[in-house]
């Protein structure tokens, strides 16, 4: 049985050594800039270099993350970022954005690449679209079921890599602003604040607004995956790479996991590995948020009663007296002296010291705590030890090395080393000469030993061939330093040899001329007819309806979509304008089969937010691109444009980005847009004697008392808005000047009344620049909650 590569996070050079030792056969990490986890320590270039090197000698793999989106001014430093990775032997750089695919052709660089799960890759059409284009593998969505993993590896034959342990987002990796949205810091640009880890209400907008009550306050908030129990099944997948999360977390967090996984991995190759709940504890014993199969095994993913460590639980408190705790130990792990305790519900902590063990009753002293209450172990002092050890350890031998010494009568040396790598025998060998002895000639023993020692190289040394006529010497001291020569020309042809050799086609893509100008034209998101209709009699020119066609939030049925859109296609037409049948945004395969089907009897055009769709479909069709596909740059925009008619710009991007854009393109300029897109279902906490039909809206409000509108898409998914509705219309003029001549504004969840306005103020505002103070100042008092620039007007926090 083939075993996937078990991939491990490094944010530190110190959790880089601790995950080779452990075991892992790959590294992934990321050098001070261009990285999606900003935060981390990180490596500098000359740490990147040194830990390729240190990998390389032991046979490992190392992956730099490039996986950011980048401003076009940033493209020139990623260029140069990516030559330096490519000499330092870098063996594969993960990416997030396009634009590194058009930068790869321009350097003509061979260096593999890799999708990030911010490429939101979820189908067949992202995994054809990624080979396309010739990425070596994709990091799929961590969405996806086993089952649909599965059916993408015998779909094609590119590299999957799954994630099996760490933190899970709530929202669809690159496709969540909220971070974005609340303060300016992009998890698309690598520094995400983490709001879903917050404390948010559910509210009833309409009919009647309300807070819900819950049981739970951390409505966003994830448990961590651990596919241990699973593993089995994941390896028979036919997945190339079974990847550990967590680039912040701790060294004893990497000793851990990866020691762990790779026992397990170790045992299925040979056969008889069965899950072991003691190992699955030992996982517990590190920073974790309870442990869960997740979207993978179909489990449930959301942890909202608590968002930070949850530890492994260990038992309860019988009875407190004496001003001490009496635990009852009910795990296979028990406290020993140095560990940590927390005691849940009462913000307490403490060492174990003083401790008395009657049976399996914990004693410690301790402040006072109630009866039956949960404790957990938090802290392991032994696993402080273990991944000690691991630091001052190697990963062992890994090159076996064949020696052959010859020496002939007069004294003439050959040293030679030959090794198996990728299939073939390479071979080093030095060269010295001997002398006649005049007292103490070398015997053959003293010889064999001293060319044997390896001492902390990677090698496992034999000696295959040894002549040696005698009567001759040579100083131990320089024959040491011979075997030292040897060795080193060894480690240097394993360097060079273990740099990647790979080439890549060249992404096919059309680089259109600058932007033309035309006249220009509003464009709306609706929902549903009525909104439509008000749009389009408002005078907008293009509509982007997208169907809300399920009766019940509880469930989703997309046997109306044929339909509306006949009717929404009679209507526009009426109006002269466009109507866009806008897909979700996530489209899992079995969506995709039933949207192409019923594509297959409409004629209309389509907005898409997924990579490769536009592959999938042979007749004539304009194809507009959503927001989903994060274009942030004008290399990302040229590559993709020649599949697209328009490409919607990312929302984050600030003014001077926008004005480097030269490919037709789009920009929202009002609504409230995505924040979010979640496989949760937030409706399912609603007490079921709520009104959750068609026509009731909901939010969740978070301690400011900021209030973001939840929707749900035609497969489920759930859609979390921003708060504050954007308003660029007092930029309008400034637009114009620059090129721009496509404008949309997004009335998913407006009221046709309010659809209709927005888009005859933005009309008007067109038409007459000089009232748009006084359109401005009405559409700012009939939004609910406030209106923002804040992007476009002073960008991203960096």
């Amino acid at each position: 049985m083939e075993i996937p590569e078990l991939l491990a996070p490094a944010g530190s050079p110190d959790s880089f050594r601790v995950a080779i030792n452990a075991g892992a056969d790959a590294v992934y990490l990321s050098g001070k800039d261009f990285g999606a986890r900003h935060y981390a320590e990180n490596f500098s270039l000359q740490e990147i270099q040194e830990a390729v090197e240190y990998a390389h000698l032991h046979d490992r793999n190392v992956y730099v993350t490039v996986n950011t989106l980048l401003r076009d001014s940033e493209l020139s430093d990623v260029a140069e970022y990516l030559q330096e990775l490519s000499s330092a032997g870098a063996d594969a750089v993960i990416i997030q954005d396009p634009a590194l695919l058009v930068l790869r052709d321009d350097l003509s660089l061979d260096l593999p690449f890799h999708a990030s799960t911010q490429m939101t890759i979820h189908n067949r059409a992202g995994i054809r679209w990624a080979e396309k284009m010739g990425l070596d593998r994709v990091i799929p969505a961590r969405e996806l079921s086993i089952d649909e993993v599965r059916a993408l590896a015998a779909e094609s034959d590119m590299e999957l890599e799954v994630f099996i342990h760490g933190a899970l987002c709530y929202s669809y990796s690159g496709q969540c602003l909220l971070s974005s949205f609340i303060g300016g810091r992009s998890g698309n640009r690598g520094r995400c604040a983490q709001p879903c880890r917050k404390r948010y209400e559910l509210v009833q907008l309409k009919p009647s607004k309300r807070s819900v009550p819950l049981r739970e306050e951390y409505l966003l908030s994830t448990r961590d995956i651990s596919a241990y129990m699973h593993l089995r099944e994941l390896v028979e997948a036919g997945v190339r790479s079974l990847k550990i999360e967590g680039r912040m977390r701790s060294p004893e967090y990497v000793a851990t996991t990866v020691s762990v996984y790779r026992r397990a991995l170790d045992e299925i190759k040979r056969g008889g590995w069965k899950p072991s709940k003691e190992e699955f504890e030992k996982l517990r014993l590190t920073f974790n948020r309870t442990l869960t199969g997740g979207h993978l095994f179909r489990e449930n993913f959301m942890g909202r009663e608590y968002p930070g460590d949850r530890g492994l639980p260990v038992g309860h408190v019988e009875r407190y007296a004496g001003g001490r705790a009496h635990i009852r130990i009910t795990s296979r792990i028990k406290p020993e002296p140095g560990d940590g305790l927390f005691f849940q519900g009462t913000g307490k902590g403490m060492y174990v010291h003083d401790h008395r063990y009657d049976g399996s009753l914990l004693s410690v002293p301790s402040g006072p705590v109630k009866e039956g209450t949960r404790v957990y172990l938090t802290g392991r002092k032994s696993l402080q030890k273990f991944t000690e050890k691991l630091r001052r350890s190697s990963p062992g031998k890994c090159w076996d090395i064949e020696l052959k010494f010859t020496a002939d009568k007069e004294g003439m040396v050959n040293l030679t080393a030959e090794w198996m790598m990728n299939g073939l025998k390479l071979r080093e060998s030095v060269e010295t000469q001997f002398e006649r002895a005049l007292k103490r000639p070398l015997n053959e023993d003293t010889i064999k030993d001293h060319l044997l020692r390896v001492g902390d190289k990677p090698f496992r040394l034999t000696l295959t061939e040894f002549r040696y006529p005698g009567g001759l010497f040579y100083p131990i001291s320089r024959l040491n330093a011979l075997r030292r020569e040897l060795l080193m020309r060894v480690e240097r042809r394993i360097l060079r040899e273990r740099r990647p050799h790979h080439h890549n086609p060249k992404p096919a893509s059309d680089h259109p001329a600058m932007r033309l100008p035309e006249d220009p034209c509003i464009s709306v998101y609706v929902e549903d007819l009525k909104a439509m209709k008000s749009a389009l009699r408002a005078g907008a020119g293009r509509v982007y309806l997208e169907p809300q066609v399920h009766g019940d939030f509880r469930s989703c049925d997309g046997d109306d979509v044929i339909s509306v859109l006949e009717r929404a296609s009679d209507v526009s037409s009426r109006y002269g304008a466009e109507t866009v049948w806008k897909w979700p945004d996530i489209t899992h395969d079995w969506l995709l089969e039933r949207l192409l089907e019923i594509e297959g009897e409409l004629s209309m055009d389509l907005m898409v937010g997924g990579y490769g769709i536009p592959d999938l479909i042979n007749r004539d069709v304009k194809f507009y691109g959503s927001p989903a596909l994060n274009i942030f740059n004008n290399r990302s925009a040229s590559l993709l444009s020649g599949k697209f008619h328009l490409l919607t710009l990312s929302p984050e991007l600030s003014w001077k980005d926008l004005q480097r854009i030269q490919v037709p393109s789009e920009i929202i300029v009002h609504g409230n847009l995505t924040a979010m897109v979640t496989r949760d279902n937030l409706w399912k906490l609603a007490p079921h004697d709520l009104d959750t039909s068609t026509g009731s809206r909901w939010g969740i409000m978070d301690r400011r008392g900021d209030v973001f509108p939840i929707n749900q898409l035609l497969g489920c998914e759930t859609v979390i808005m921003n708060s504050r509705e954007t308003c660029l219309i007092d930029f309008l003029p400034s637009l114009l000047d620059a090129g721009f001549r496509n404008f949309s504004i997004d009335c998913r969840i407006q009221s046709p009344r309010r659809t209709g306005l927005l888009v005859e103020s933005y009309v008007s505002a067109l038409e007459s620049p000089e009232r748009i103070p006084d359109i401005k100042e009405r559409t700012v008092m009939e939004s609910p909650s406030g209106v923002t620039a804040s992007h476009f007007r002073r960008g991203l926090a960096e």
